[in-house]
């Protein structure tokens, strides 16, 4: 096989490898708002298929940094889901990680947009913000997660 042939296969086929990826559907964003300052996220874990839930292990993972968002003991801070969200119904749990028996979870929430106030965290420490989807009997249909830290 001549240099140019072998340089052509090897484009086709990172050609159809980019094509495949970008066929992949696109898990829906949250955004966390505070102080003027935004992050988002896709999801961390995403059932598409309706019936599905994390438990199962059939639905679409992707590894995601975890977002990191300043905070000032009583601002308000927002978060923002898209539409399928919305439908589908989504909580949201509040944990310090260094106290896990400190965690503080919502009832089901179907708007849009749903503010708090940002609650105390020490210097130095943070609280990690997860979003939940939920399905019937209220199991996790997708996760998104967030760091909240401290700012001065």
């Amino acid at each position: 096989m001549t240099a140019r042939r072998r340089l052509l296969a090897a484009a086709s086929a990172t050609f159809a490898l980019t094509a495949l990826t970008a066929c992949e559907k696109p898990a829906p964003l949250v955004t966390v708002v505070s102080g003027g300052t935004s992050v988002y996220s896709q999801a961390a874990a995403y059932c598409f298929d309706e019936g599905q839930t994390l438990q199962d292990g059939d639905c679409a993972t992707r590894a995601t940094e975890l977002r990191r968002l300043e905070v000032r003991q009583g601002e308000r801070i927002g978060i923002d889901v898209d539409k399928e969200l919305v439908e589908r119904g989504w909580q949201l749990e509040l944990v310090d990680p260094a106290d896990p028996q400190s965690a503080q979870a919502s009832s089901t929430i179907t708007d849009h947009y749903f503010p708090f106030t940002a609650p105390g965290i020490a210097p130095g420490g943070k609280l990690v913000l997860t979003v939940r989807t939920v399905g019937e009997g209220d199991a996790p249909t997708g996760e998104w997660q967030f760091e909240l830290v401290n700012r001065a």
